[in-house]
């Protein structure tokens, strides 16, 4: 249930209530994944419920890298496909299938399906030219999006390897960022100049409400069908926002008043993400009970992000430290230990 970087229980007394509590800071152990071989940075964008974490490391983010899968023995390279120099994860379920993109250029960008490391080119829509695998549930269906032949972006979903267009992004541009276990997709777009979040569910698009301003957007759905991301208010603020029943909930702001954003959710009703804090540096945290927790950073770092949980509170997502403070390494925070 996953989407990229700059790309769980929740009582029924807390639905509309506006949380304006500080976040606790948090002595929660972290992990540091490492890079690949002579790699400069790693992120990590899925966690499944073993453990095992996806996501990239490379030269330089969005030019050279290559998607990777850490598991208990280590780092494995999920090289793109042939001709291609580009990979990245993007999600990824608990059979450690992973999925994401391969590339040589963003013209010649197809949806990838690493199965025991393998890249399995997913394909496009007939006359396409462009295809992105999002998300992956376990019944190995793949949610992404795909260009037409007239080049418009669809929403599409592949079963058994077969693609199915869903139609067309509302407004014509956007992403799909999760899929769960139903098959229900999630995403956002951009619709009168605004960014909305969107659910698919049973071949029906329809638009996320915002907390009453003009944009949301979709980030993550489990598999009760609760969805996490952010919204603006009436205010105008960016707010962490969960959508139970197509209604949003306001559940406030890391830090009162600033940008605050849900990337993850599992079934508990656990939810994680970032926000700014009150010296305007990102942070990870985690949202339980009511309760924002800064999962701070690595070692003498100023920024992280958390993009993902799994059923046991295992976090995975990405910081800086002391030691290469311009770049950032795959972590794995687990606030149980």
């Amino acid at each position: 249930m996953r989407h990229d970087t700059y790309r769980r229980h929740v009582p029924a007394l807390m639905v509309g209530l506006l949380v304006l509590a500080a976040p606790v800071l948090s002595q929660t152990p972290i992990r540091d994944l490492g890079v690949l071989p002579d790699a400069l940075f790693s992120s990590a964008i899925a966690i499944n419920d073993r453990g095992e974490v996806a996501g990239s490391s490379g030269l330089d983010e969005g030019i050279s890298q290559h998607a990777v899968l850490w598991t208990d023995d280590g780092a494995i390279d999920l090289v793109p496909l042939p001709g291609h120099q580009y990979s990245h994860a993007t999600g990824m379920n608990n059979r450690g299938q992973v999925v994401g993109i391969s590339r040589s250029t963003i013209e010649d960008t197809r949806a990838v399906l690493w199965d025991d490391g393998m890249p399995v080119n997913l394909g496009t829509l007939p006359g396409g030219t462009y295809s992105d695998a999002a998300d992956i549930n376990d019944k190995e269906q793949i949610a992404g999006t795909a260009t037409t032949a007239s080049g418009e972006i669809h929403i599409v979903r592949w079963d058994d390897g077969v693609i199915s267009d869903l139609g067309p992004i509302p407004g014509g541009s956007g992403f799909v960022t999760a899929i769960n276990k139903r098959g229900d997709i999630v995403g956002f777009t951009q619709v009168a100049q605004a960014s909305r979040g969107f659910l698919v569910r049973d071949g029906v698009i329809t638009l996320l409400p915002p907390l009453g301003g003009t944009f949301s957007a979709a980030y993550d759905i489990n598999d009760r069908g609760w969805i996490v991301g952010y919204s603006s208010t009436n205010n105008n603020e960016a707010h962490l926002t969960l959508w139970r029943g197509g209604a949003p909930i306001d559940l406030g702001t890391f830090t009162t008043g600033r940008l605050t954003i849900g990337t993850g959710l599992n079934n508990r009703g656990q939810i994680v993400g970032w926000g700014y804090t009150a010296e305007f540096e990102p942070h990870a945290f985690l949202w339980e009970d009511g309760q924002f927790i800064d999962l701070g950073t690595l070692p003498g770092g100023t920024s992280s992000f958390a993009m993902d949980i799994n059923k046991k509170g295992e976090i995975a997502g990405l910081s800086n430290a002391a030691d290469f403070e311009t770049t950032v390494h795959a972590v794995v925070w687990n606030p149980r230990r």
